[in-house]
């Protein structure tokens, strides 16, 4: 179970919002932006103590590396239902649908006390994964209809930011108990399961106007309507078609190193499990303060395109520095581990952006949750294979090789971002993308 990477802010500026909702999200209500902000905050309550899955797997349930490159897949090809839960979404109220689900995850979480097989722990995280494909257009149905176009990205940076404070200081905390307690990621899963129950009561707490399409009838029309909505929308929108192709790229690059990552740290570098919560977790959520705020700024005065072009590239520096690291020993690699992990933040920073942001630009008025629901099952199409190819990279020439391939295909996917916005133009299906004000 990942944490998606976040951020925190504890400046002057911030505090003010903090104390205003209001002001923090400007046309959204008071009411919402207080439940969207404990949202936050308890999500990264539950990230910090639950982003060490593929850790537990190596260290403590000794998985093999097969079995780690499996379970990083969980999350991505859950995400192929992300299709079908925007769809049976449409005409209903999604907040009955966030509790009933919450409550499956809550009682799946809980059963980690007694976790002691990589079974168990595939289950567990298979579920939950399931889940987060509804709560991701849940939540774009929440910008849509609360959040004006051109102050979506300075919202989802403070809410973001929110969400960091908690996350990096929990794990680091977690990471620490971990180390010094026996089995210690039983009770961290047993005492996240009522809190992640908590955070989707909040989210489900904002009402959010149905659509006024027809609802979906529940039967084996579930499985054929939404592949018939999608292949419609993708025909009429080749803009948004050709911008989920790039992105599909870059997403490969991402999930290749997705099995290799945890395994060059546990059994290359050596990390502990305190180590490995500060580097992947405190220090690029540290940077996350200020730069998903930044990064929402940016994004609300440009396009998604112009922004994944330079937000791609600046990925590709990441593998070099991390494997540099490796070659360096006592505090200068503790210190090159960290820089690296850093860059990788401040750069998924911009990515988080985009990703979460972006189908709110392509649907202007049409339902955003449709749209990011074949942005995110995307995600689980390129999550179907993409981690094999790392897994197998990583066999046949060794991890290095893994990093360094994706390093490459985020440089060509940026330049193919540029290639496909000319590619609109030509062919008369550009349209602005700039924020609406």
């Amino acid at each position: 179970m990942n944490n998606l990477h976040r951020d925190q802010c504890v400046n002057e500026h911030f505090s003010r919002l903090l104390q205003s909702p209001r002001t923090i999200t400007h046309q959204l209500t008071k009411t919402a932006a207080r439940r969207y902000l404990v949202y936050a905050a308890l999500g990264g309550i539950v990230g910090g103590m639950i982003q060490f899955g593929e850790v537990i797997a190596r260290k403590s349930l000794g998985a093999s590396e097969l079995a780690v490159t499996l379970l990083t897949m969980t999350g991505p090809v859950a995400s192929i239902t992300a299709i079908w839960w925007g769809r049976i979404l449409v005409g209903r109220d999604q907040r009955k649908l966030l509790i009933y689900f919450g409550a499956i995850v809550t009682l799946a979480m809980a059963s980690g006390i007694f976790l002691r097989t990589m079974e168990h722990l595939f289950c567990m995280t298979m579920v939950f994964a399931l889940v987060s494909a509804l709560v991701v257009p849940s939540e774009n149905r929440v910008f849509q209809q609360h959040i004006p176009s051109n102050k979506t990205g300075k919202t989802f940076g403070i809410s973001s930011a929110v969400r960091t404070i908690t996350a990096a200081s929990i794990s680091v905390a977690a990471g620490w108990y971990l180390d010094n307690i026996e089995g210690g990621y039983r009770h961290l899963y047993l005492a996240a399961a009522p809190l992640y129950f908590l955070t989707i009561w909040q989210i489900a707490s904002i009402r959010v106007e149905r659509s006024t399409e027809p609802r979906m009838k529940i039967g084996w029309n579930i499985i054929l309507e939404p592949l018939r909505k999608l292949k419609l929308l993708l025909k009429q929108r080749r803009d948004y078609y050709r911008f989920e192709q790039a992105f599909m790229i870059y997403g490969m690059a991402f999930m290749i190193t997705m099995p290799v990552i945890p395994l060059y740290l546990v059994d290359d570098l050596e990390l502990s499990y305190k180590q490995i919560g500060i580097a992947r977790g405190m220090v690029p959520m540290i940077l996350q303060i200020a730069a998903i705020p930044f990064f929402g700024w940016v994004f609300d005065r440009t396009t998604p395109h112009r922004m994944a072009v330079f937000v791609f590239a600046a990925l590709s520096f990441f593998p070099p520095l991390l494997l540099l690291a490796g070659h360096a020993e006592g505090v200068t690699r503790t210190v090159m581990i960290y820089v690296a992990f850093g860059w990788f933040g401040v750069a998924m920073s911009g990515l988080s952006v985009i990703w979460s942001l972006s189908s709110l630009r392509f649907a202007r008025g049409e339902d955003a949750g449709v749209f990011h629901s074949v942005h995110v099952t995307a995600t689980g199409i390129r999550g179907s294979f993409a981690p094999l190819i790392g897994y197998a990279i990583m066999q046949l020439f060794g991890k290095e090789a893994a990093l360094l391939t994706a390093s490459v295909i985020w440089i060509f996917a940026s330049g193919m971002m540029i290639v496909i916005r000319l590619i609109d133009v030509k062919r008369g299906d550009f349209r602005s993308l700039r924020a609406q004000v």
